[in-house]
């Protein structure tokens, strides 16, 4: 299922630097104060510089750690797969099968250590002017949009986000070659589109009219 609510195309793109889930249905949010009071640590874990003295975060979230598990899955899966043929790769490679098992264990446990560091790495933040998506273990990889040039968000929920109560937020960004952003595996979908979509009319309705 796919929700696009338009909005007034202004400016250039990206800047360089719930549905109910079928399987499960969280608890309603009641006010915008909820996402702040559970965001707040994950706000102070944020870059120092990222917010201008003028500028006020509304939330930071993370993705579910379910991100950890979807993000090294065909990793999972391709070592599952030698491990069950273990014996004839082996022989292959001219490795025991106990060594040829621990190497592609010793790969696959390095492969989820990265996504690991990948989560822990990545930030959704939406303020009164900008949505942010952060990420990068040494150096913070930036990727900003102000809010009034976000032409159309929507959000969606692939199967395997149902089975987790998870869904990605996708932001249709008003250039030449209409990019899109993304927050991927975020919890209650439905709720932080919502509140993204508020923050988006609000800096629209900020805006000077001639």
């Amino acid at each position: 299922m796919t929700l696009n609510i338009p909005t007034k195309p202004h400016g250039s793109g990206w800047t360089r630097r719930r549905r109910p889930d079928p399987f499960h249905r969280a608890a309603a949010r009641s006010s915008e104060s909820t996402v702040t009071e559970r965001d707040v640590t994950d706000a102070m874990l944020l870059p120092a510089d990222l917010i201008g003295g003028d500028e006020t975060i509304i939330f930071a979230i993370k993705p579910s750690p379910w991100y950890i598990v979807f993000d090294s899955a065909n990793w999972v899966i391709g070592s599952l797969c030698l491990v069950a043929c273990a014996s004839w790769f082996a022989e292959f490679v001219r490795l025991s099968e106990s060594q040829f098992m621990s190497a592609v264990l010793t790969v696959l446990a390095l492969r989820i250590g990265l996504a690991l560091l990948r989560w822990v790495s990545r930030f959704y933040v939406l303020t009164n002017r900008r949505i942010m998506r952060v990420r990068g273990v040494h150096k913070p990889d930036v990727f900003e949009c102000p809010l009034v040039n976000v032409r159309n968000t929507n959000y969606t929920t692939s199967f395997p986000e149902a089975l987790t109560g998870l869904g990605t937020l996708n932001f249709m960004i008003h250039n030449p070659e209409d990019r899109m952003g993304r927050w991927k595996n975020v919890k209650d979908p439905e709720y932080i589109h919502t509140e993204v979509r508020k923050a988006i009319e609000r800096a629209i309705d900020s805006q000077p009219h001639i």
